[in-house]
């Protein structure tokens, strides 16, 4: 991998020494709010809609993107890709033994091939994505803790019903969505970014390599099933599609999605097929983390696509937070047994597990866990490091799963200031404002679903208790 990034790295060079294709040939479309972005660590930006009416392409093709590409073909730093420049102002770029997400995404086999198509002529303003990244809608049947008003509709209605929660930030509130314009078009009304999508898509589809449908929950959108009706009439036998679901959804409406995904993969209309749900917890922590979440259900979706569709690729999404700290160990145990129960003849592990540390928002933050809890997930690296590929499990956790919760441990141990530079008795005492407001809103019971982390609660209390 290294000599890949390496060569990547030498061939970006040669354009620019601030190239990324990523910002050419991939996009993130929030057609639900009429927002962007090209790699996901740039802020989202508004689409200018007067753009749209003879250009449906502006959708991807926005001023903000075209300016930044320019920046980037004269060797200048676009201000928005900081998180980049953050890292290759270390040692280890310059030595050549750390890589920015720049180099990484360009050597993707969604990009690395278009490294000098853009720099002879400087083509920047018209340029087609082979990775796109689409939410039609934010419509959900969930209310995930951490989620927010942008990305569920029913967080949309709680919030009108109840108004935001009472932290130091008002958490959810719709006030501030409105003044920046990220407000989500309610999905049953028209909305002008969704048809310029649909205008697009002719010419769009032929180039892409990879497409991925997010949301909202896109399983409840006609869009999600419309693009599956596209690709049966237009084969595109070099597409990796992917699809976020929640996976709590009926299974007859799940049960259809996967009967029409299985077909474009057996007549070979599509390359590959990965979906990619989410679950932080386990059974009844893991319904208060994402409440609306019906494990028994979800477990019932999952297992019946590894079923029908032995080539597919389920990835679980596990958003590591607060939530996460007392179970956990019990959903690793039940992903190594998909494993092994889903093991195909080729020897290929259906399902993998993507552990990532929650940062926003604050108060639902690992960091923010006093010192006794530190070791929560020790027992889980134990477990995995012992049914890993790597000590001869045939079914085991791969290297990059492993990885991941051992950044997580060290991300819990560490100084909550060093790594969020956040304010720690503010954001304590924003877990009690939220979780009891949570309770009282949502009929759940903390206390009663985490007893582990009562002491932590009272501790949070106490601090509030004190003003």
């Amino acid at each position: 991998m290294s000599t890949t990034l390496i060569e990547t790295k030498e061939l970006l060079d040669e354009v620019s020494p601030t190239m990324c294709v990523a910002k050419w040939k991939q996009v993130t479309l929030h057609l639900h709010n009429g927002h962007t972005h090209s790699c996901h660590h740039p802020q989202v930006h508004p689409i200018p809609l007067e753009s749209l009416s003879d250009r449906h392409d502006a959708l991807h093709n926005t001023p903000q993107k075209i300016n930044a590409r320019l920046q980037m073909l004269n060797g200048e730093r676009p201000s928005e890709c900081q998180y980049c420049w953050n890292v290759e102002d270390l040692k280890g770029f310059s030595e050549g033994n750390l890589f920015s997400d720049r180099v990484i995404k360009s050597s993707d086999s969604w990009a690395n091939q278009y490294i000098h198509s853009f720099s002879k002529d400087k083509i920047v303003d018209k340029v087609d994505p082979s990775y796109v990244e689409v939410s039609f809608s934010n419509h959900c049947n969930m209310k995930c803790s951490y989620c927010s008003p942008v990305y569920s509709s029913r967080w949309v209605e709680e919030i009108k019903t109840h108004g935001p929660y009472p932290t130091s930030a008002n958490f959810g509130d719709l006030q501030y969505f409105e003044e920046s314009g990220e407000l989500p078009i309610h999905h049953s009304k028209y909305n002008p970014f969704v048809e310029a999508f649909w205008r697009w898509w002719p010419t769009l589809i032929d180039g892409l390599k990879v497409l991925r449908v997010t949301g909202g929950e896109p399983l409840l959108s006609k869009d999600s099933f419309e693009i599956l009706n596209q690709l049966k009439v237009n084969p595109q036998p070099f597409l990796e599609l992917g699809i976020n679901t929640n996976g709590s959804i009926p299974f007859e409406l799940f049960d259809k999605f996967v009967q029409n995904a299985k077909s474009l993969l057996e007549d070979k209309k599509i390359k590959s097929l990965t979906i990619y749900t989410s679950v932080d917890g386990w059974e009844e922590t893991a319904e208060y983390s994402r409440f609306g979440l019906d494990f028994s259900l979800w477990q019932k979706n999952i297992e019946h696509i590894l079923r029908e569709i032995p080539s597919a690729t389920v990835v679980v999404m596990s958003t590591t937070n607060v939530f996460s700290v007392t179970r956990y160990k019990r959903l690793l145990e039940y992903i190594y047994t998909l494993k092994s129960r889903y093991l195909n003849e080729n020897r290929w592990i259906p399902i993998a597990i993507d552990i990532a540390i929650l940062r926003h928002p604050h108060h639902l933050n690992l960091s923010v866990l006093s010192p006794e809890y530190h070791d929560a997930f020790d027992a889980s690296l134990d477990y995995m490091q012992q049914n890993s590929v790597e000590m001869g499990s045939q079914a085991g956790f791969y290297d990059f799963e492993i990885n991941k919760l051992k950044r997580l441990i060290e991300f819990i141990k560490s100084s909550p200031q060093g790594n969020e530079n956040i304010d720690l008795a503010d954001s304590r005492k924003d877990f009690i404002r939220f979780v009891d407001e949570h309770d009282r809103r949502r009929g759940t019971s903390f206390r009663r679903t985490f007893p582990e982390l009562n002491s932590f609660y009272d501790l949070c209390s106490e601090m509030i208790a004190g003003e």
